[in-house]
């Protein structure tokens, strides 16, 4: 049965002597429903049987437990909700300075001296009250948008899909391209000092900031594509179907388009960097959507190191310092599938360069071994200030036109 909540804060004052009570309630009475304890200890178990009291106004000078050990007793409970409780402390005229500082220390919210007058007291007691249910509302507020949206696949603020719901996709992506053996990638967006900005500039203007993001994160997006707000500064783009190159592409073009674009809010333009980490897993049982998302954020930890407008990607190992070679090489490795690999390995880079460094034909064909050097030659265009981006994206295409060999059907254990 739900208890029904009266319209009226409840306060609790404490006091030893039974006139101050009485002539607190006369005062309070019209605006409060008041309970009354004689001590600190009477006022905590007072405390833990009514769990809507919304202020306490104590008495300083009690026995067993006075106004300082119940304030304290209060701040350190386990309870948050008693960490926020408001709590007036009354004190006499005898009382000095320093008990006032101890008391303040402690977490007193506010103090009265007696004798006290009517209308200071119910002033007091009403604006802490007020405090204290306000920030009720708000904490309830937010808690009841956090359960919206963790049932919901919706972010609120921009109207994109929210984790919960690219995660989702996430997984029905790579089943697909596991059964299809097709591909799959995933770029994270990172608004740069998003933090900064709120503080600086204000919720209202951060927020505008983040609309702006998604609606050029959405602009020209294939229907099969999938754009989230995954957290506070963080957008997600699902791309089934795209593979690596095809993928850093996208990067790039949407860091050179929020690059250019102006975000204006109410007339000021706010400057805005980002940060892309783009991943393009390999296909299998094993793939999932945590271990997707974790291999972004790290990229893009990567990229926020690096500076500032970074595409952070896979650098394929053909770009690894190989180890020294031994005194007998091994064998060329052969595939199982007898075809042509869509990328040199690394082993077959460093062979095919020791062969043109002794003018001889690398044994490895020439468009596995161009694909393993585009993540090179996108870092050395990056470092011209991209002068010979259209130069790079030509290649990509050629390099995308060629036949890819054909997939093989799994072998049945």
């Amino acid at each position: 049965m739900t208890e029904a909540i009266d319209s009226k804060p409840t306060i609790l004052v404490v006091d030893d002597s039974r006139l101050m009570r009485v002539a607190a309630r006369k005062i309070l009475k019209n605006d409060f429903d008041i309970l009354e304890a004689g001590d600190g200890e009477q006022a905590w178990e007072s405390l833990q049987a009514n769990t809507h009291i919304n202020l306490i106004m104590s008495d300083l000078s009690m026995p067993h437990l006075d106004g300082l050990g119940l304030l304290k007793r209060i701040r350190e409970a386990s309870k948050p909700e008693f960490k926020a409780l408001p709590v007036i402390i009354v004190t006499g005229a005898e009382d000095d300075d320093g008990s006032k500082q101890t008391a303040l220390a402690a977490g007193a919210s506010d103090f009265i001296t007696k004798p006290f007058e009517s209308v200071q007291l119910l002033a007091r007691a009403k604006s802490q009250a007020e405090k204290q249910q306000t920030q009720q509302a708000l904490q309830s507020s937010e808690a009841d948008k956090q359960q919206l949206e963790q049932h919901s696949s919706v972010d609120v603020l921009t109207g994109l899909a929210n984790e919960r719901d690219i995660v989702n996709h996430i997984e029905e992506g790579l089943s697909y391209a596991l059964r299809h053996r097709t591909e799959l990638s995933l770029l994270l967006v990172q608004i740069e000092k998003y933090k900064v900005m709120f503080l600086r500039r204000g919720k209202q203007t951060a927020e505008a900031v983040l609309r702006h993001m998604a609606e050029l994160l959405s602009e020209g997006r294939r229907r099969e594509d999938n754009v989230a707000r995954i957290n506070l500064d963080t957008f997600g783009l699902l791309l089934p179907s795209a593979n690596s190159i095809g993928a850093r592409r996208v990067a790039e073009q949407l860091l050179d388009v929020i690059r250019a674009h102006r975000f204006d809010v109410d007339g000021e333009s706010i400057p805005v960097n980002a940060n892309i980490a783009v991943v393009s897993p390999a296909i299998n049982a094993e793939a999932n959507a945590a271990d997707l998302l974790q291999e972004a954020r790290e990229k893009l930890r990567l990229a926020q190191e690096a500076g500032s407008n970074r595409v952070q990607y896979e650098i394929p190992e053909s770009i690894v310092p190989a180890a020294p070679p031994t005194a007998v090489q091994p064998p060329p490795t052969q595939h199982e599938s007898g075809t042509t690999p869509l990328v040199a390995s690394a082993t077959e880079v460093e062979r095919a360069l020791q062969a043109l460094t002794g003018d001889r034909r690398p044994e490895t064909e020439a468009t596995p071994l161009a694909r393993a050097v585009i993540p090179l030659l996108h870092a050395w265009n990056r470092s011209r200030n991209n002068q010979y981006s259209a130069l790079l994206q030509a290649l990509e295409t050629a390099l995308e036109d060629e036949q890819s060999p054909p997939l093989q059907a799994p072998v049945s254990s």
